[in-house]
């Protein structure tokens, strides 16, 4: 897996951006503008006097993404602006939102009618929401959840001009729920909903709380790598690679954010961003196995994934993004946050304070701090356990008799790899071999059990297995200081294939288990780089 030649001769800054230069792949234009009636309406071309200007295409089955990028134009209404890049995001790729709203109803809902507590639980959070707004109208924090609440109105609006067909027209309520769709887990489990606990989707809840990140520091200090590799239900595997290039006039550190996204959704859900404030973001959800702590989550808060998209816009180093976060707790989607500051790491000489802050949050609790010693030592690994002792134990990681099993932290199998393999990387394909790893059948660690891995892979383990799934780790995405410079990420779309055969839904009984449209039947795909503007196929 791992170059072990530590004499190896290392890619220079030179040779890497030689490699990977910004990606040119001409990508569709499309652009926004605004009638005299009021209405949106979407053209070909880059028009840079419209509202706002998209690059657009659907290389689902190239690549295993589509790709999206959106700049709105500053001569408009901060409000305007968002309305306009959520409509024509809607718009443009209307096909794959309703390919996503039809898998998570079949696969998560059972195509039944969504509970009434759901409906009635994110109604009474927008209501809160749109209270604050309203109230603190001087507030960059509150001003920048009404936009987010705009570009979500936008898309909404967007997406049912373009889908002209009766049955597939969709309701806000209906985007929202794709938003919050991460936070659904623990807003399921304090409603109580007997119902959906029998459901698939809490099945998937239950195997959501999964996913890999490694923040990597070379022996010679001449290069930073962040990383994260998304585990989750076969089934969310439409993908859409975003950049988000906002003129708002309404202070903000950041404008430009570049995610691995889903269709619909304004958040990564991953989560794994790249900010033009040099930072990079993502996290592993650590869940929640202390049932006692549900009855603190209520609506009358700001869910995850819109705090995020806020810590992101506001935020200059980490812990400014911790002090923003921090705010509004809804203790839903309760997830290990890692933000890398590249501005703080000075290649070949130091990695200044700073450079790495790690946030937990559970209801009602959340703990931050500067971790950059833990990553002078060589590495920082996130793998779905708490690292702050009052966060694990709290949460319940600490009682032996939960349902999950007590495990201690440098317990986890991930944890073992990470120290056994993370100090073997030296280049960018070491890091990029690490995130995909599953050598489930030769690596002792893993006991035959191809969910003990890196990049998980259920659907290998015997259909007997309690763990047999159409599940496991469905992504990955690496950056390092010189792409951050470049304002690269490289991803991969689909479970590993390193080690492994490629999955095919047409293999076995996954097709009649998990019904799915808008996606290949096999996912061997390469990796690709993506920039702001365009995106290449890495050969």
């Amino acid at each position: 897996m791992i170059n072990n030649n530590k004499n190896q001769k290392q890619l220079t800054c030179k040779e890497y951006s030689t490699k990977y230069q910004r990606p040119t792949s001409p990508v569709p234009t499309f652009s926004v503008k605004l009638s005299s009636t009021n209405e949106y309406s979407v053209y070909s071309g880059n028009d840079s006097a419209s509202i706002a200007q998209a690059a657009y295409s659907n290389e689902m089955m190239n690549m295993g993404w589509a790709y999206l990028s959106i700049t709105t134009n500053s001569q408009f209404e901060d409000s305007i602006q968002a309305e306009a890049a959520g409509y024509i995001e809607g718009y443009l790729s209307y096909e794959m939102i309703w390919q996503t709203w039809y898998n998570i109803m079949v696969n998560e809902y059972n195509n039944k009618t969504i509970p009434s507590e759901i409906i009635n639980f994110q109604s009474e959070n927008f209501l809160y929401m749109k209270d604050n707004i309203y109230a603190n109208a001087n507030d960059p924090y509150w001003v920048h959840i009404g936009l987010v609440w705009s570009q979500l109105s936008g898309m909404v609006k967007g997406y049912n001009d373009a889908n002209q067909d009766p049955d597939r027209q969709l309701s806000f309520t209906e985007f929202a729920l794709i938003n919050m769709d991460a936070d659904l887990g623990d807003i399921v489990q304090a409603l109580n909903i007997s119902d959906a606990k029998e459901s698939k989707r809490m099945d998937h809840i239950k195997k959501t709380d999964h996913c890999s990140g490694l923040i990597k520091l070379t022996d010679d200090l001449t290069e930073l790598y962040s990383a994260h590799t998304s585990w989750s239900s076969y089934v969310n595997m439409l993908r859409i690679f975003k950049s988000y290039n906002f003129k708002f006039s309404t202070p903000a550190k950041s404008q430009l954010t570049i995610f691995s996204g889903y269709p619909a959704t304004l958040a990564s859900l991953d989560d794994f961003y790249l900010l033009d404030t040099r930072l990079v973001v993502l996290e592993t959800t650590n869940g929640l196995n202390n049932n006692d702590l549900y009855y603190l989550i209520n609506p009358r808060t700001v869910l995850t994934w819109m705090r995020v998209i806020i810590a992101n816009r506001l935020a200059n180093n980490g812990l400014t993004w911790c002090e923003t976060f921090e705010r509004e707790n809804s203790g839903t989607y309760n997830n290990q946050w890692m933000i890398v500051d590249y501005k703080k790491f000075v290649p070949g000489v130091k990695v200044r304070d700073g450079t790495l802050y790690v946030l937990e949050q559970i209801p009602g609790y959340i703990e931050y701090a500067d971790t950059t010693n833990v990553l002078r030592t060589g590495y920082f690994g996130s793998y779905n356990l708490p690292y702050f002792e009052n966060v694990f134990n709290k949460s319940g990681f600490n009682d032996e008799g939960s349902s999950s099993g007590y495990e201690a932290y440098e317990e986890d199998v991930r944890s073992q790899i990470f120290r056994r393999d993370a100090n073997k990387v030296y280049t960018l394909s070491d890091f990029q071999a690490i995130m995909r790893y599953n050598d489930f059948q030769n690596d002792p660690l893993a006991k035959g059990d191809a969910a003990q891995q890196v990049c998980s892979r259920f659907d290998l383990n015997p259909p007997t297995a309690e763990d047999y799934d159409a599940f496991g780790g469905v992504d990955s995405k690496v950056t390092s200081l010189d792409l951050v410079n470049q304002q690269l990420v490289i991803a991969q779309s689909g479970p590993t294939h390193d080690q492994e055969p490629a999955f095919r839904w047409s293999s076995g009984n996954w097709t009649s288990l998990y019904p799915t449209i808008g996606m290949p039947d096999l996912y061997n795909f390469t990796w690709v780089t993506f920039s702001d503007t365009s995106y290449s196929i890495n050969e």
